[in-house]
């Protein structure tokens, strides 16, 4: 069972696989009773090896004593999401996404426990500090990112609070074709407290995630930057696990943000109404450097 450490390839996942249309909310998940991680599991297993059975043992086993307030079945439905199989594609998280990213919502009723543990230890997590978090691709997609475009991504989107990580000779480089995404929103979560790679501070973003291109630039060749900004959906995209109330650290309301982006002229972008409010750490763009700063 070869497994790399090193590398988080959740960062890099391919976002041309997300749907170029709107799809009909992700719930009834919510209305399902979850005993345990095993039991969130019983409906999934024939997806998957026998790597499956001794995953679980692991998470379970490093997740005995959680933080944040999670069960220790919750904090170890987020460490098995982070784990990583020998064969990539076979990765619970690679057939999860893939699941979220259909149009017929049918195929997902195998996932509803998992789906309810997992979400109900999100949602549970308090809001990351990090409001400016970031994503990357080796590919040119700015020309499926407009500026002024509005789309859901549709699966769990993993990012991280640090440009530096995504620059690293493991992840993006500082060569070669890339399209970094910078990414405004309060909704993220850090899970580094309960991931597999516990030396990462991973920020998850939900399924069902409204935004919108408000910048476009393109610093340096073959470097596209793309940043994104959380708006308001046009309907829920994602039930609720459970009654949100009954939390301390609820999703945050919208407020409106006030943001610069600052390439070698400076541009402003003006906001929506109704978005996330301003990052803590904003970007500024040179000629063939990416630099950020507080």
């Amino acid at each position: 069972m070869a497994i790399s450490i090193d590398i988080n390839h959740r960062l890099l996942e391919s976002i041309r696989d997300e749907p170029k249309r709107m799809l009909v909310p992700i719930s009834g998940y919510e209305n399902v009773t979850v005993k345990s991680l095993e039991d969130a599991c019983e409906p999934i297993k024939d997806l998957f090896d026998d790597q499956l059975k001794q995953f679980i043992i692991i998470a379970k086993m490093n997740s005995s004593d959680p933080e944040d307030k999670l069960t220790q079945d919750e904090s170890a439905s987020v460490h098995l999401y982070t784990m990583e199989w020998a064969k990539h594609d076979n990765s619970l998280y690679m057939k999860l996404n893939q699941i979220l990213r259909l149009a017929d919502r049918s195929k997902l009723t195998p996932w509803f426990k998992y789906l309810k543990l997992f979400l109900t230890a999100f949602f549970k997590l308090p809001p990351s500090k990090d409001t400016l978090v970031w994503r990357g691709v080796r590919e040119d997609l700015s020309a499926i990112y407009p500026k002024g475009k509005e789309f859901a991504w549709w699966a769990f989107s993993s990012c991280s609070a640090s440009i530096d990580v995504l620059e690293s000779p493991n992840y993006l480089g500082k060569s070669g074709t890339r399209t970094i995404f910078s990414i405004q929103t309060n909704r993220g979560k850090l899970i580094r407290a309960h991931s597999y790679f516990d030396n990462e501070d991973e920020i998850l973003l939900p399924p069902g995630i409204y935004l919108k291109v408000v910048g476009c630039l393109n610093p340096a060749t073959d470097l596209h930057i793309i940043h994104l900004q959380e708006i308001e959906p046009p309907y829920k995209m994602l039930a609720d696990p459970f009654d949100l109330s009954e939390l301390k650290h609820a999703l945050p309301p919208m407020k409106p943000p006030s943001y610069t982006l600052n390439p070698q002229k400076e541009e402003k972008y003006s906001s929506p109404t109704n978005v996330i409010s301003k990052p803590s750490v904003q970007p500024s763009f040179e000629k063939g450097k990416f630099i950020v700063f507080s």
